[in-house]
């Protein structure tokens, strides 16, 4: 008798999938949940004379590689800051010299203190300017220090 339904039927849009996030890859062990963001392509993190110095720039904050989660984002192409808070659940996050609309971000003014999704997020120079720079390392240090509270 009707080819249609008397009442009509309420359609809702189906809830968007979430991403997959792939397996994220860093070094260090995460304990108190500090992500630290550089992008290097040409290899996996950081050459020696880098990674000696972040090491001393977490030893001057009382902190290890233990403590954090150094991740490159060379091999995450496409990944956001918000990808990356949703899979490691950081509370405080350094960028080293990656540009922020490339994690998702409106532009960041250097060394100063940012929140987002909850979490504190700090915009640096890349190491290798900071290791040249007195100036640099300075600023980086007085960030650090709000950001950790030191």
């Amino acid at each position: 008798m009707y080819d249609q339904p008397i009442i009509p039927e309420v359609r809702q849009a189906a809830p968007a999938a979430p991403k997959a996030l792939p397996k994220l890859k860093y070094l260090g062990e995460n304990q108190k949940n500090i992500l630290l963001l550089i992008q290097n392509e040409s290899e996996a993190y950081l050459n020696e004379e880098l990674f000696n110095l972040l090491a001393n720039i977490l030893n001057a904050c009382k902190l290890g590689m233990q403590e954090v989660a150094l991740l490159n984002v060379a091999g995450y192409p496409g990944l956001t800051l918000q990808d990356y808070h949703t899979a490691l659940g950081f509370r405080q996050c350094i960028v080293f010299d990656i540009p922020p609309a490339q994690l998702g971000l409106a532009e960041m003014e250097p060394y100063r203190l940012e929140t987002h999704f909850g979490a504190s997020v700090l915009y640096s120079h890349h190491l290798q300017q900071i290791a040249t720079d007195k100036a640099l390392k300075g600023r980086l240090w007085l960030a650090l220090k709000q950001l950790f509270g030191i």
